[in-house]
């Protein structure tokens, strides 16, 4: 016999609680930054007593690392669909497409990972080794296999274009509002993401 549900609402379980938290804190730190975020402002804007935010993250750094740890999975797994069953080129082009448009559906995370990578602290360089060394050896690597199947030579200082399609597209993303002020024509997402890789994706690698 199968269990009869009550009426009202269904029952908020713990990983909806801790999502919401999570985006919360998202939110905040992309906005204000990791110091001037309390967790008191959290817990307020989930909806939830701050002990419980505590409690479940271990305190507002254990709770920026969730939030770190867990882009940093959404992004492998979002590379990883991108770049199955293609050529070596086709398969970088791809997956540089693709981490533009993760940036575009979620503009707080570049927000919030360029306010930190900047400050000289332990979060700063974890933030390095979570995140921003596995992405930069991922693309790497995949600019390596297509720089292969080129005609010509490969690129010069393939490892800064990789660095600087990485950064650049982060930055271009979390600053749009003032780049659409300077530039006409590129308020809407696709157009935006059209010229991110006109002068992004396009130079980053060259195959002559």
């Amino acid at each position: 016999m199968s269990e009869r549900r009550g009426r009202g609402r269904p029952k908020e379980t713990e990983t909806d609680t801790s999502a919401l938290i999570a985006r919360s804190a998202l939110l905040r730190f992309a906005a204000q930054g990791y110091d001037g975020t309390s967790l008191r402002e959290i817990a307020g804007d989930a909806g939830v007593d701050v002990a419980l935010v505590a409690y479940r993250f271990g305190g507002k750094e254990g709770l920026w690392k969730a939030i770190v740890s867990q882009a940093a999975r959404d992004l492998h797994a979002a590379l990883q669909a991108a770049e199955a069953d293609r050529a070596p080129v086709e398969r970088l082009r791809h997956a540089m497409r693709s981490f533009i448009a993760y940036l575009l559906e979620r503009p707080e995370v570049p927000r919030l990972l360029l306010r930190d990578i900047a400050i000289d602290s332990e979060r700063s360089q974890w933030l390095l080794d979570e995140l921003s060394s596995p992405l930069h050896s991922h693309f790497y690597d995949l600019a390596v296999a297509a720089a292969g199947n080129c005609v010509g030579t490969a690129p010069d200082h393939l490892q800064f274009r990789v660095a600087n399609f990485i950064y650049g597209a982060a930055s271009a993303v979390a600053r749009r509002e003032r780049l659409t002020r300077l530039v006409d024509g590129i308020g809407d997402d696709a157009t935006f993401a059209a010229a991110l890789e006109a002068t992004l994706v396009k130079g980053a690698l060259r195959c002559e």
